[in-house]
């Protein structure tokens, strides 16, 4: 018995000495790591560069942080409103929310959920297309919502960092010994996620686009050509919508919130597929739309669904434009906008966009 337990133990060593490992590697990137703690160092002042890779809590965090921060100035939309950093503009209080909404009818629970005190003074509303078309938003299923997250869950994060590793997503050398004030496997793996202001940084991906999901944009083409997944084909603009979004400017207009509304580029290639396509009427009929609903409030609308003075190459897939396309629209919108007037950089979006700027996309790093 005893020789069978030994030779037992000696085959299992070397699974328990990988396990080990990555369970270390886990345990050092701080995937473990709750977003109070996380939107606590944030409130505090702290660099804190946070990239959860195996649960996806944006929504509660981006509400921890907002709550506590009262920015003067808030970014409030979907992953497309993340490139909005904090040196874009001069507000010494300022917040990017990103993430923090991901349907129409969010934006309004969102606002409402904050402590009066916590309200900003000015919205950088990011309201994405797709929104206001019935194929997508009448297909919504509307759950009772809540701010509730998902738990660190170390099993599961144990299989899949084994799963990523073998990959290649991240190195064991990055996880094991992590930059300082960064947390979650994305973060040390991939330099994937969020900064202390609440921008995005897309890390690995920015070097080396030809590991994402939508190169050459065949995805982005595929969705057209099928009218699917955020690509629903619609000619007019969906009544509901416009009606939530009423809803929502109501509540702004009535607690002193100033609201700048963005519609977000698609790359220029993809827009001009999907115009060729003659499916999408409703993206020529939304602006005007918009603004009829937002002029009764006197608040602004601005459309950059078509960009032609960026490159495909400055996006990250079909409807993600990178640090650069939102520098050039930041830079639009201070010639543009009244309410934000006084409120952005140009001096740093000029020097930045300039052949020998800084990189954009480190501009919020540390």
């Amino acid at each position: 018995m005893k020789k069978f337990l030994a030779i037992v133990a000696l085959f299992l060593a070397p699974v328990a000495l990988v396990v080990g490992v990555f369970a270390g590697a886990v345990y050092a990137s701080g995937e473990w790591r709750t977003e109070e703690e996380i939107a606590g160092r944030v409130l505090a002042g702290e660099p804190a560069f946070l990239g959860l890779a195996y649960r996806d809590n944006t929504r509660y965090y981006k509400h921890l942080v907002a709550s506590g921060k009262a920015a003067g100035l808030l970014v409030l939309g979907t992953s497309r409103s993340m490139q909005f950093h904090s040196e874009f503009f001069t507000s010494p209080s300022f917040y990017n929310a990103g993430g923090g909404a991901n349907y129409v009818h969010e934006y309004r629970f969102f606002l409402e959920n904050l402590p009066e005190a916590s309200l900003p003074d000015t919205l950088v509303l990011v309201l994405d297309q797709y929104f206001f078309q019935e194929g997508w938003s009448a297909a919504e299923t509307l759950p009772q919502l809540d701010y509730s997250h998902y738990p660190f869950n170390a099993g599961a994060a144990l299989t899949r960092s084994l799963q990523d590793w073998a990959g290649g997503k991240y190195s064991l050398r990055a996880a094991l010994a992590p930059a300082p004030n960064t947390y979650g496997m994305a973060a040390v793996g991939r330099g994937s996620g969020f900064y202390a202001d609440g921008s995005y940084s897309y890390g690995r991906l920015l070097d080396h686009p030809e590991e994402g999901s939508d190169v050459a944009f065949h995805d982005s083409f595929d969705r057209i050509q099928r009218g699917v997944n955020r690509f629903e084909w619609a000619a007019e603009v969906y009544g509901p919508s416009l009606e939530e979004m009423d809803r929502l400017l109501a509540f702004c207009s009535g607690h002193g919130i100033r609201v700048a509304a963005v519609i977000p580029p698609y790359a220029p290639s993809v827009y001009l597929r999907m115009a060729e396509s003659g499916n999408y009427g409703y993206l020529s009929l939304l602006p005007a739309a918009l603004r009829e609903c937002f002029a009764p409030y006197g608040f602004e609308v601005f459309d950059f669904t078509y960009m032609p003075d960026t490159l495909d190459a400055e996006y990250l897939d079909g409807y993600h434009g990178g640090d650069r396309v939102y520098a050039r629209l930041t830079l639009e919108l201070a010639a543009q906008s009244s309410l934000l007037a006084g409120q952005i950089d140009t001096g740093y979006l000029t020097a930045a966009l300039a052949p020998s700027g800084n990189p954009l996309r480190l501009a919020s790093a540390g």
